[in-house]
């Protein structure tokens, strides 16, 4: 008689003896205990974890020579018969090979002739989303309304690939992936019925590779049975299923830990060099990264890490020494590696890279941490440390003269800021309040961003803008736009402030005309009520060409520097303090060493 393996020799014979199924045997239980059965049935559920075998239990009660029983004897022809795949009245077919059409045709004239021997006949069709349309189409009024004494269980892996109209016929079952800690007792169970002695790591391995199926589970005991006799330890299961030996997983978190590179390849080349599977490697190395992140952020991780193949101690010690962070990025670069080893040439390149990485990965900052320290420092930094202006209108930034003439008046020192009465300088708070809106309106804060100067008087908030078009003024002038900018002044400055915008605007004077050493400027002033009025600009906003006798100053470097020191304090520090000007700096963590002209060409 030839060997009969352990997944059918240990093969559930009543639904007490299917594992991990309860909500779906305890249902099939009730209805036949109430004469409830469906005339259709889909089983829908990973593979081994007992669709096929409830469905063979379910037949055995449903045909029981002792009646209808939610217990089948076992015993009787007719439960012997369907246990065995003898039985002329229950039929299993393999949808994968009877797919088509015609096989559902035949299908059709078999269930037209009542049972020859049992007292209902059980149709069970495997793997049935292998069917083509035109056979599901073929079954669907058989399904809907099978002739007397016919049942029709459906078993399948893919749910979602099944027609939704053979759907809306079945009553559904779902079996679930069934864990490690249900499949360990069985396998003891199994073990210790066979005489074999299993150590409890080779144990654990078995449970953990099988992946959630219990025929999984039951096969590669068979097989390290048979490797190794009746003494099975967990080198021998690591042998025989290609696994990566806890110590070598230890050994290479220590490196990342250590940033190691140098021993991470080592590791690398010691599995490659023995012909182990690298990508079944990341994926043991990415379960390990689970276990110390469980025993990081878990009060009680003992109950979590059973199944772990490394020691528990040298666990805690590995997570001691990571961060939460370091954990998250470590696996995401592992992850991606293991992504991509799938379709790579040469998957050993890709695994030494990200050890690589993973192993420099602990040095770098993410951009969380990058943001919160920058925060950290402005809050750090004092308010209100530019002093302001008065209120008044400073040059643009093209309004600075290119060259001050050597034979022009003393440079008149600047006047004193007026006192702000409010912690937060008008620049400063503006800076603020740009970036409260960005969080609320990107569009409105993107106009307001190029503000090119912000003063305050005493309730009111002066901002000069640029040259408005007719979309610029109707956005800000809109009532919503108006009532976030006014929200986001009074929570940055503490207080109400009424919003002006005023638009800048420059008259255009001929080239060569006697005027072009000044030209009056014009603005628009607009007020977040919507007012509109125009009055005189105050500021320079051209300048005349240097003479012959200046540019060639300007082309000694001596000479250069003399004309620059003798370019106004007042122009210098009204560059300094431009919006655009004190913006780049602060961008890019900067400071303004001097103010020079231009060269002219």
């Amino acid at each position: 008689m030839s060997y009969l393996v352990l997944a059918r020799r240990w093969r559930p014979q009543n639904f007490d003896e299917v594992v991990g199924q309860r909500p779906v045997t305890q249902t099939l239980k009730n209805a036949i205990a109430k004469d409830r059965v469906a005339h259709a049935l889909l089983f829908a559920g990973p593979r081994g974890v007992g669709k096929t075998t409830t469905a063979r239990i379910l037949a055995k009660a449903l045909n029981c020579e002792r009646g209808r029983t939610s217990e089948p004897c076992s015993e009787c022809a007719s439960c012997n018969a369907i246990a065995t795949g003898r039985s002329v009245d229950c039929l299993e077919i393999d949808g994968a090979s009877n797919r088509g059409i015609d096989e559902v045709r035949e299908l059709r004239e078999i269930v037209r002739y009542a049972p020859s021997r049992d007292k209902c006949k059980v149709i069970i069709i495997d793997e049935v989303h292998m069917l083509t349309e035109p056979a599901f189409n073929a079954l669907l009024k058989t399904l809907e309304e099978p002739p007397p004494g016919v049942i029709f269980i459906l078993a399948t892996t893919h749910a979602h690939k099944i027609p939704p109209t053979i759907l809306s016929r079945c009553q559904r079952h779902d079996f679930r992936r069934l864990g490690q800690t249900e499949i360990l007792p069985r396998l003891q169970q199994i073990a210790c019925e066979e005489g074999a002695a299993v150590s409890d790591g080779a144990m654990k391995a078995i449970a953990r590779a099988a992946e959630g199926s219990l025929r999984d589970a039951q096969s590669l005991l068979d097989q390290a049975i048979a490797y190794s006799g009746d003494a099975v330890s967990e080198e021998d299961v690591a042998v025989v299923l290609g696994l990566v030996e806890g110590e070598l997983l230890a050994q290479t978190t220590q490196a990342i830990i250590e940033r190691d590179s140098s021993s991470a390849l080592a590791v690398v080349e010691s599995l490659s060099a023995r012909g182990d599977d690298l990508q079944r490697f990341c994926q043991e190395l990415l379960a390990h990264l689970r276990d110390l992140m469980v025993s990081k952020a878990s009060k009680d991780p003992a109950p979590l890490l059973q199944l772990s193949r490394v020691p528990l101690d040298t666990i805690r010690a590995q997570a001691a020494a990571l961060t939460l962070a370091d954990l998250e990025t470590v696996f995401q670069v592992l992850s991606r590696a293991e992504f991509d080893m799938r379709r790579a040439s040469h998957p050993r390149f890709v695994l030494e890279m990200a050890l690589v990485e993973a192993t420099e990965a602990r040095s770098l900052q993410t951009l969380e941490a990058l943001l919160t320290r920058l925060a950290a420092l402005e809050e750090k930094l004092p308010a209100g440390r530019v002093a302001d202006p008065k209120p008044s209108a400073l040059p643009l930034l093209a309004a600075v003269p290119a060259v001050r003439p050597v034979a022009t008046r003393q440079p008149v020192e600047a006047p004193p800021s007026a006192p702000s009465d409010s912690a937060t300088g008008p620049q400063e708070g503006w800076s603020r309040m740009t970036r409260l809106l960005e969080q609320k309106k990107r569009s409105l804060a993107a106009l307001l961003i190029a503000a090119q100067e912000v003063t305050l008087e005493q309730d009111r908030l002066i901002v000069m803008l640029g040259n408005g078009n007719t979309f610029t003024r109707s956005t800000l002038d809109d009532p919503e736009n108006r009532r976030l900018v006014a929200g986001a002044a009074a929570e940055v400055f503490g207080r109400s402030l009424a919003v002006e915008y005023r638009f800048q605007t420059s008259n255009t004077v001929p080239a060569g005309s006697d005027s072009a050493g000044l030209s009056a400027g014009s603005s628009t002033r607009s007020t977040t009520g919507g007012a509109t009025q125009r009055t005189t600009g105050q500021g320079e906003l051209n300048q005349s060409q240097p003479s012959g006798e200046v540019r060639s100053r300007l082309r000694d470097p001596q000479q250069r520097a003399v004309t620059e020191q003798r370019m106004a304090p007042s122009d210098q520090e009204a560059l300094r303090r431009h919006p655009l000007v004190r913006r780049a700096v602060e961008l890019f963590d900067g400071q303004v060493v001097r103010v020079r002209a231009k060269q002219p060409e």
